[in-house]
Formats: structure tokens, sequence, C-alpha cells
């Protein structure tokens, strides 16, 4: 399965849900492959201070990562897109809709941008994105 993570910038939550599902995935066996990309990233640009941070806590090295904004071959290559918010998956799917029935949101509750916020707030976004990912693990993506 092929997943795209869709946030704002591509520097916090889509970067970090990337991470963690990789992890996840590989500690159940399950064959997945993830990108992560931002409605409007600035190419090139590294992943936000607080979001290394937090990941570095979960013993991730998120430092390589660098932001890339959504294209239609993103598009084409997901599988599934998941948007970190209802308003942003309402927005891709008017900016994209041959792809709509792929594009979702996320989670049933939009997950909070941490950018600019503190580390409490950017392990706030970490740890429910993981805990949606867990739940998709043990659900549809088993």
């Amino acid at each position: 399965m092929n997943i795209l993570y869709i946030c704002t910038g591509n520097t916090c939550r889509s970067p970090m849900a990337k991470l963690l599902t990789e992890i996840e995935a590989d500690k159940r066996g399950l064959n997945i492959t993830v990108r992560s990309r931002g409605m409007a990233a600035r190419d090139g640009e590294s992943m936000s201070v607080g979001a290394i941070k937090v990941m570095a806590e979960e013993g991730v090295n998120a430092t390589f990562h660098k932001a890339k904004t959504v294209t239609e071959d993103d598009l084409m290559w997901a599988d599934v897109v998941y948007v970190m918010t209802h308003t942003m998956t309402a927005n891709l799917k008017r900016g994209y809709p041959a792809f709509k029935e792929k594009i979702q949101p996320f989670a049933e509750k939009d997950v909070i941008d941490p950018f600019g916020g503190s580390l409490e707030i950017y392990r706030l976004s970490r740890d429910r994105i993981l805990e949606e990912i867990k739940n998709k693990c043990e659900g549809e993506w088993a």
C-alpha cells in the first residue's frame, strides 16, 4: 500500500506521520510505502526544530527530511491520501477532483499544526498522530 500524508508546509505533521508509519509498519510486517508532502511547502526546507526534537525523543532521526510540495504525480502514486485537516482535505479534493476518492482526512478530528508552538504542542501532535497510525495498523491497514 502506498500512503501519502499531506499537511500545510511539510515540516511537522506529515513528515512525523511518514516516519512513524514506517516504524509501525516495519514492527508489524506490513507492506506500506509512505511519502509526505505539503499543500504550501517551501521545497527543500528542513523539518521544524520542534518536530526534530520530539521525534528524537522517540529515537528517530528526522534531520534528513526536506519539504516537498504535493504534485499530481504524488496523488497518482498513492493508494490513499491522508490530509491533516478537514479543510485541507476539501481544498485538495477541489484542486484535484480526479483523485477525490483516495483523498480523506487523516483522523476524525483535525491534527493541530504545532508549527511555532512549544515542545508540548509538538508532543501532543506527535502522540495524536502515532495513536491514529496504531489504530489504522490494527484496523484498515492490517
